[in-house]
């Protein structure tokens, strides 16, 4: 299983993905805000959605584990 984690502390804006999903490498899963800026958080590989862990709204830390991939 592939743990996509918080690259930065921040505010999740948009959720991506749902649980299920097909993603491929690059689609974009997460998009955080930081420091008033949008950064989006992509998929490293390709992959089937297991989890969503966050949701709109939430403020999270370095190395939360976002989503994951199967």
């Amino acid at each position: 299983m592939v743990q996509i984690c918080s690259p930065m502390v921040g505010k999740v804006l948009s959720v991506d993905v749902k649980v299920g999903a097909e993603v491929k490498k690059n689609d974009v899963v997460v998009t955080l805000e930081a420091m008033k800026m949008q950064i989006k958080v992509y998929a490293p590989s390709d992959g089937e959605v297991a989890e969503v862990n966050i949701g709109i709204g939430d403020v999270v830390s370095t190395e939360t584990v976002l989503v994951a991939l199967k």
